[in-house]
């Protein structure tokens, strides 16, 4: 088995570790009476550290593809495989119904959000949302057959939506004096952006599959780690912990539906048999 066909699967599993360490520098890293970063907190180090190890394991990992710079979309991932419909389709709707359910928290909620320009960014942030589950959803058919102009243009929508994804988390937690219960999901949402940006560039520019699977694989873990890490204390609950408002909770939502796509991108990529090595 080659190497990188590794990538997915750790890209996943390694989403459980990460999770509960996440978790547990949520419930140790923050002042009981003030809710800020605790002087001294170990946990955030040691967090930091397992990303670091991760993405040192994933660019490890996802080296071998360089030598596929000069194939085609349609060579690294065109596929009639169900299961990656059925994972593409999948996120195509929780992008849709998220991009809906975040239009109605805008329109309804009254906060952070009231100014104007910012409320009218994050109509438009919905908006775009949507149209990129559609766009996802399209995308899994173009792949089962030969892409043309019009079906490439599918992977623009998710480029955008990722940009502004980025800008409106950055938006409304730049000012906040607990910013680092918030860094780890911002530097997901930048891995996110340049998957998404590797993704179209298969396309648009000269190929770049390892890159692609470094970043989708560093995006997976980092997203799923960030929200679930946050479920997850708040199961186990703690009055020291930072509380995400419902639009925050949606956002990091969004962000691991669209690793669901990266997830079943990244599959594709590893799991081809032009990567087949004796």
């Amino acid at each position: 088995m080659n190497r990188n066909k590794l990538l997915p699967v750790l890209a996943v599993a390694l989403c459980v570790p990460g999770v509960v360490v996440r978790a547990l520098h949520l419930l140790n890293g923050f002042d009981l009476d003030t809710g800020l970063p605790a002087v001294g907190d170990a946990w955030v180090w040691y967090f930091t550290a397992f990303l670091v190890v991760v993405a040192v394991v994933y660019a490890v990992l996802a080296a071998p593809l360089r030598a596929r710079r000069e194939e085609t979309f349609e060579q690294l991932l065109g596929t009639q495989s169900p299961l990656f419909r059925m994972g593409a389709v999948i996120s195509g709707l929780l992008l849709a119904a998220g991009g809906m359910g975040y239009l109605y928290l805008t329109m309804t909620t009254v906060g952070q959000d009231a100014v104007g320009w910012a409320k009218v960014l994050e109509m438009v942030y919905a908006v775009v949302t949507l149209l990129c589950g559609v766009c996802v959803i399209g995308l899994a058919k173009a792949q089962g057959d030969e892409m043309n102009e019009a079906t490439a243009k599918l992977t623009l929508i998710p480029l955008i939506w990722s940009c502004l994804h980025l800008l409106v988390n950055y938006r409304m937690t730049c000012v906040d004096p607990k910013l680092a219960s918030f860094a780890f999901g911002l530097v997901a949402d930048v891995m996110l952006v340049l998957a998404c940006y590797h993704l179209s560039r298969l396309l648009y520019g000269k190929p770049g599959p390892a890159k692609l699977g470094f970043c989708c694989a560093t995006a997976i873990t980092m997203s799923v780690s960030d929200l679930g890490g946050y479920a997850l204390a708040s199961l186990m609950g703690s009055a020291a912990m930072p509380v995400w408002s419902a639009k925050m909770v949606l956002r990091g939502g969004l962000s691991v539906a669209a690793c669901i796509l990266l997830a079943a991108e990244l599959f594709v990529l590893c799991g081809s048999k032009e990567n087949e090595t004796v």
